[in-house]
């Protein structure tokens, strides 16, 4: 279930409901694909939501720069949710895990267990 989005220029960052948390994943906004390299689970929502949000103002600042405008508000906005992210994920020490790592543990829990031979 979708329980929030953030768009950047290209992208829009939705956290999601996940078994392990709440997800962050990145969706084009051109094509509506996923990226599925990209991908974080946080045990507390606010933390998804504080992610969320800088990641989108990251990306609107990386467009800005590309194109070579200068936006004081986009820098300012990128300060503001950078020292947000870091506060709520001290205090609530939820500094997420990558999805990729996730799906690796789920696959190797789906092998069974090894036998080791001496």
């Amino acid at each position: 279930m979708l329980l929030s989005a953030s768009e950047g220029r290209h992208w829009r960052y939705e956290v999601c409901e996940h078994e392990d948390g709440y997800l962050v994943q990145m969706r084009d906004l051109m094509t509506g694909e996923l990226d599925d390299d990209f991908s974080t689970i946080f045990r507390t929502l606010p933390v998804a939501f504080a992610y969320a949000e800088m990641s989108a103002a990251y990306e609107r600042y990386a467009a800005c720069e590309l194109e070579q405008i200068e936006d004081e508000q986009i820098e300012i906005d990128v300060e503001a949710t950078e020292r947000h992210f870091i506060d709520l994920s001290d205090r609530l020490h939820d500094s997420g895990i990558n999805g990729i790592v996730i799906q690796a543990w789920e696959r190797e829990s789906q092998r069974g267990a090894a036998r080791l031979l001496h």
